[in-house]
């Protein structure tokens, strides 16, 4: 909306020096001419935009240089009624009498636009969504959430351009929004948002052959397998650091995705093994010989028979062949 200063004195507007005896009036300094129509390449109308000034100077030139009002939207027009121009002039702190207003009696005013397209929108989203997740790291595909339009801006009158930023910082999981900025003469005249649907994935463990169980495991029955991260957040496994040394827990299909729970450390001691068996308790250690009657790895519990005193008992597996009971 255009505001305005409503001032009483008006006499001043095209008005001729009084006729006969009268006192004649001061003769304006300044001819403004207004136009039928302005077009406005800014984010503001001038003065300059509305009338050609005469005689031109210094002063004529900071004249038409003033702000009259926002510009209309594009699309949108606005009319200027002489008076409406004279009261600009007097709320800038001019006389009225300085101007003599000739040419049209209102002038229609429109923003002239400029077309950002589609493509140069995505390309900027793109450009700083690409780099930020160069930054994050990390297996990722995008794509457009929804479809762009194109939109119309003022030109500017010294300059257009664009700049883009991700929403918040950083990405979401499975969505990222990056706001484009469309500067006119360095003023941003609209945000555009466009949301992008992120695809994360990593690198799983994949069985390429059937591992049967208590089978020693290494690289030569896997694959590095491609998957989805928002389908596999489970306790899989991602690298064959975590396989190499290990033995199957369960019989190992083909094709099939490994989980922490699908392997196992080597057993230390075997069901029917002769086991040291040493029994702390205080300063005393007790060693003995039984039988294990289950297998066991490192750090796991293991049942045994004393050979000498037939006792069940129950103990920690601590190294090849050793069992500890600690009180």
């Amino acid at each position: 909306m255009f505001a305005f200063v409503t001032i009483a004195l008006f006499g001043a507007l095209a008005q001729d020096p009084a006729p006969g005896g009268a006192t004649a009036r001061p003769q304006p300094t300044y001819e403004l001419s207004l136009h039928e129509n302005a077009l406005v390449r800014g984010l503001e109308v001038t003065i300059g935009d509305l009338v050609d000034l005469a005689p031109t100077d210094a002063e004529s030139m900071t004249i038409a240089s003033l702000r009259f009002a926002a510009a209309p939207t594009p699309g949108f027009l606005r009319t200027v009624t002489r008076s409406e121009l004279l009261q600009s002039l007097v709320a800038s702190g001019y006389a009225a009498g300085t101007f003599r207003i000739r040419g049209a009696t209102e002038v229609a005013v429109q923003s002239l636009v400029a077309a950002v397209s589609q493509v140069e929108l995505i390309e900027h989203a793109t450009t700083v969504l690409e780099a930020v997740l160069q930054k994050e790291g990390g297996d990722v595909e995008y794509e457009l959430a929804s479809p762009v339009r194109a939109h119309q801006v003022q030109p500017g009158r010294r300059s257009q351009e664009m700049r883009a930023r991700i929403r918040g910082g950083a990405t979401n999981p499975n969505t990222a929004v990056v706001e484009v900025e469309i500067l006119v003469d360095e003023v941003v005249a609209k945000t555009v948002p466009i949301q992008f649907k992120l695809r994360r994935y990593h690198e799983i463990i994949k069985t390429n052959a059937t591992v049967p169980a208590g089978m020693p495991i290494g690289p030569e029955y896997f694959t590095l397998s491609r998957e989805r991260l928002d389908q596999t957040n489970g306790l899989y496994l991602t690298s064959m650091e975590q396989v190499v040394g290990k033995v199957a827990r369960r019989n190992l299909q083909p094709n099939q995705l490994l989980m922490l729970s699908d392997v196992a450390e080597p057993a230390l001691i075997r069901r029917g093994d002769l086991v040291t068996l040493i029994i702390t308790k205080g300063r005393v250690k007790i060693e003995t010989q039984a039988i294990a009657n289950n297998d066991a790895v490192r750090g796991e519990r293991v049942n045994v028979i004393s050979t000498g005193t037939r006792a069940s008992l129950t103990g920690i597996a601590e190294a090849s062949g050793t069992v500890v009971i600690r009180n």
